[in-house]
């Protein structure tokens, strides 16, 4: 598979201290990122808003865990991908965050939110498939 990208995703995860949720980042060094504007008619006009593809193939999954194993894991050690989460094309540099308007505030590059994911494991190209908005 052909890697154009680092892509780091933030994991939603319970933080039973503080009593709320938590996005911990872990970075992808290969991946396949595409982004296309996608237009829709709507009442009021047209709506038109980007949507990301990111690809990331299994040689860059060792630390991947279904989203069980992920929950009942040692925070910080393991990753997996669930709607919900947060993604940025690029390198994070910081900790964790709190939301996607607290990584906004602290990122200037292209912040997402994943929308829909597939475990893709069989076949000549076995990846992780992300589709996410802004």
């Amino acid at each position: 598979m052909l890697t154009n990208a680092v892509i780091t995703l933030f994991n939603r995860y319970p933080d039973k201290e503080q009593k709320k949720i938590v996005y911990l980042p872990h970075r992808i060094d290969w991946a396949w990122y595409h982004v296309s504007r996608k237009t829709t008619p709507s009442q009021g006009g047209l709506i038109s808003s980007d949507e990301h593809m990111i690809r990331i193939p299994f040689d860059q999954c060792a630390d991947w865990k279904t989203v069980d194993q992920f929950a009942t894991g040692q925070k910080g050690t393991c990753w997996t991908v669930q709607n919900g989460d947060l993604f940025i094309q690029g390198e994070w540099c910081g900790g964790e965050v709190t939301g996607i308007d607290d990584l906004k505030k602290q990122y200037s590059g292209v912040v997402g939110v994943v929308k829909s994911h597939s475990e893709n494991f069989v076949g000549s190209s076995p990846h992780i498939r992300i589709s996410g908005g802004a």
